[in-house]
């Protein structure tokens, strides 16, 4: 899908890539990567909300795809859905600051306050990954830096409007969020009037920024935990990129 806006080409200089929440269907993001380096598509900064936040946390620490993979095969997914293990992993496997990462990344979250996005693009890591993470009635919020934060989807789902404010000229935008499929599902379109009244602002706008929209078609046995799993997700997510770039987007 390409926005109406503007018509940027693959040579722009500056490249957002916006990875979208959905919780474990964010093991797509890692094929969408991989189909984007086998282009020689190297995004300039990158956006995550909630899973996006981890995956592209990995990708701006100077991960390839194949250490993605590895880094989800090392855990039993659903252990990720508790806070303290969910830090330790990034921990473990990431650099402990944004310092530390080779790309520029903004994470998303949302203040419970004002349910406004709250970006974090400065100090611990592993913090602001939890926060990002921290989907309401599934884990309690997390206390940043004196505001509590919970998973930034409530304000901001796709940050590939927050990949436009960081300045890139060509935003790639995965969408792998739940609720928006079970909507499209049922027949509402985003671009159509009725999805339009359904589907929330932040998305909308979003989708206004994207020039490039990846959006993954989720298998139900991706969701079992487990190596196989990885790799059917990174497949699905892989063969949607392509099928965008191949057909000129």
């Amino acid at each position: 899908m390409k926005r109406k806006q503007t018509s940027p080409s693959l040579t722009a200089p500056r490249i957002g890539l916006a990875l979208s929440g959905g919780a474990v269907r964010g093991l797509a993001h890692i094929g969408v990567i991989k189909a984007l380096a086998a282009h020689g598509l190297v995004p300039t900064v990158i956006a995550g909300t909630s899973v996006g936040s981890l995956i592209g946390a990995a990708l701006a620490a100077g991960k390839d795809w194949q250490g993605i993979a590895r880094m989800a095969e090392a855990i039993f997914w659903p252990h990720l859905l508790n806070e303290g293990k969910l830090e330790a992993f990034c921990r473990q496997h990431l650099p402990a600051t944004f310092r530390g990462l080779q790309t520029p990344l903004t994470i998303v979250t949302t203040a419970i306050q004002n349910k406004k996005p709250v970006l974090i693009t400065s100090g611990d890591l592993a913090s602001a990954i939890s926060a990002s993470c921290a989907l309401p009635l599934v884990r309690r919020p997390v206390k940043r830096n004196g505001i509590v934060l919970e998973d930034g989807g409530t304000s901001c789902v796709m940050p590939a409007e927050v990949c436009r404010r960081m300045g890139a000229e060509l935003v790639i935008a995965v969408d792998v969020w739940g609720y928006g499929w079970c909507l499209r599902t049922l027949g509402c379109n985003p671009e159509r009037k009725v999805g339009k009244a359904v589907f929330p602002k932040h998305y909308l706008a979003s989708l206004a920024q994207t020039d490039i929209l990846i959006r993954p078609r989720i298998p139900f046995d991706g969701y079992i935990p487990g190596r196989y799993a990885v790799n059917r997700m990174v497949a699905v997510g892989e063969r949607a990129a392509l099928e965008v770039l191949n057909a000129g987007f």
